[in-house]
């Protein structure tokens, strides 16, 4: 497989993340402004705040990565792609240190007390969108891993 196509289907791969991601989370923004008037109240909510959720930093995440991946696909670059490659393992273990919140806080191993960070609260993990984004970014990162071997 040509380094071309092999990055071309990292970038692929990761505007299908973003498109995901942020078609959750404007969602989320949606929701916050019509219980609370505004998406810049961050005190005293029911609903947390779209701009302090994992969902937030994950799809900003995946802008990043995407523009970075179209960015090497245009100009191949071996240590372009291994810093690509670290950052998606970064993302991979964010999204899976969210998702295994999610399961501490579905099967309320802390307590019923602890603080909801899900934008899917009461659902259980690997039906929420986090997990669906974790799956982006591991499939993204191991063909980075790829595109690391064939460029070196």
């Amino acid at each position: 497989m040509k380094i071309k196509t092999l990055l071309l289907g990292q970038s692929l791969i990761l505007v299908g993340g973003t498109i995901f991601a942020w078609s959750k989370l404007l969602g989320q923004f949606d929701n916050f402004k019509m219980v609370y008037g505004t998406v810049f109240r961050f005190k005293d909510c029911v609903i947390s705040n779209p701009f302090l959720t994992p969902c937030f930093w994950g799809s900003m995440a995946f802008i990043f990565a995407t523009v970075w991946s179209f960015s090497n696909w245009l100009k191949p670059g071996y240590t372009r792609q291994r810093y690509l490659r670290n950052f998606l393992l970064f993302c991979v273990f964010f999204a899976g240190s969210v998702v295994a919140y999610e399961f501490i806080e579905y099967y309320k191993l802390f307590g019923a007390n602890t603080v909801s960070i899900s934008c899917a609260p009461g659902v259980f993990p690997l039906l929420t969108p986090c997990f669906t984004g974790l799956l982006f970014f591991f499939t993204a990162y191991i063909t980075a891993i790829f595109a690391v071997r064939r460029l070196g």
